[in-house]
């Protein structure tokens, strides 16, 4: 940490330059003796990252920022929010502390956090903005956690871990085994030190996999901000040897829509098919990462367009639907010249569910632009090509 950068009037510089022009600045050189301008540059660039990410910490002044591929890789605030909502106790340890933002939220729920993290830079600034943000009961590790684990006596309610998802050269891994700490070698260790175990797996994971490489797992979490999966999440209960729940999540400003089940319900359930009728349902992303597609339309007596079409219809509205509900006012059948007598033209939102053409060239070629309050689904209907148009109602 080069602490001149904390000088008021640094800080003043960065603030007032937060949306200025980089190469313009770099070209200008740095204003302050002793100074660097990459440094200056680089704290600028790591603040504005946080501007819709983490709002707290940009709104605090005198936080230190790592460089900002750390800021990309930390959680959001409102992920990190939610998942501590999952977990309360005395202690939680964190392995892969990093900038401190899953931390800072454990602390909220815990009286005693272990932040563990091997960049001793990292670990430094980490330690340094829990002290600005008035956070007392973090203790800063700058420590591999797995070492730390392996060298600590102490028990813990919880352990949290998030693997590292890039390789020596920055390439993103998604595979369980590839990432580090290959969580899939540690898990009696974990064990050993904590009943409760929170892993943090990438979203593109296909959760059947974590399933099977874990062990007693008791609820899969899937968490989405504004209809984007940003968290998948494996909590093992230490002995547990019951059926895993999925729980999803689809954080809004406004509200939060939730849907649980446990995995036997979608294998035994039953989906019920027919054409569109008045309403179309298209779940949130986050139920679509949780593959409950058949139990959808089960649980809410939905009709599904299609086998392999993930969107549902019904004559009455259905409330409290985990996802996105239109009104339909015209369906077609997917032929290319009345089609573009029909919608040719149209300012619309286009969309696509299991339909060979993609979205770009559909809009190309019914010369559709995109806005406005009118969405277009195209799509699949007992085993024929379809056009839905429509309102979005909630």
């Amino acid at each position: 940490m080069n602490k001149i950068l904390l000088n008021t009037e640094v800080q003043e510089y960065i603030t007032r330059h937060i949306n200025s022009n980089i190469p313009g600045l770099i070209l200008k050189g740095s204003p302050f003796k002793g100074l660097d301008i990459k440094e200056i540059i680089g704290q600028i660039e790591a603040k504005k990252k946080c501007e819709a990410k983490l709002n707290t910490w940009f709104d605090t002044p005198g936080i230190y920022f790592p460089n900002k591929l750390n800021i990309e890789q930390t959680s959001s605030e409102t992920a990190a929010q939610i998942k501590s909502g999952f977990m309360q106790g005395e202690s939680i340890v964190d392995l892969t502390g990093g900038f401190g933002v899953d931390s800072y939220y454990f602390s909220k729920q815990f009286k005693h956090v272990d932040h563990c993290e091997m960049n001793p830079e990292l670990a430094e600034i980490a330690a340094y903005n829990f002290e600005v943000l008035g956070v007392e009961n973090i203790r800063t590790h700058t420590a591999d956690g797995i070492e730390f684990l392996k060298s600590c006596q102490q028990t813990f309610d919880w352990l949290y871990v998030d693997p590292s998802r890039r390789d020596a050269q920055k390439n993103k891994k998604f595979l369980i085994e590839d990432c580090s700490p290959n969580v899939m070698t540690h898990q009696d260790l974990f064990f050993k030190h904590a009943k409760n175990v929170l892993i943090k797996m990438s979203p593109m994971l296909d959760i059947s996999v974590g399933l099977t490489a874990l062990k007693h797992v008791k609820t899969v979490y899937i968490v989405a901000v504004k209809n984007e999966v940003k968290e998948l999440l494996f909590h093992q209960e230490k002995n547990f040897d019951g059926t895993a729940t999925v729980q999803t999540l689809n954080s809004h400003p406004k509200n939060t829509e939730q849907f649980r089940f446990e995995t036997t319900e979608e294998e035994n359930s039953e989906a019920t098919f027919s054409t569109p009728k008045t309403y179309l349902y298209e779940p949130n992303a986050a139920v679509m990462k949780s593959g409950a597609f058949k139990l959808i339309s089960e649980k809410f007596k939905l009709n599904k367009l299609d086998p392999h079409t993930h969107l549902y219809t019904s004559d009455e509205k259905i409330e409290k639907f985990p996802g996105k509900i239109y009104t339909i006012s015209n369906c077609y059948p997917y032929q290319k010249k009345p089609l573009k007598k029909a919608i040719g033209g149209l300012k619309a939102n286009v969309k696509t569910r299991n339909f060979s053409e993609k979205t770009a060239a559909l809009k190309t070629l019914f010369k559709l632009t995109d806005g406005g309050d009118l969405y277009l689904f195209f799509s699949s209907s007992n085993g024929n090509k379809i056009v839905v148009e429509g309102q979005l109602v909630s």
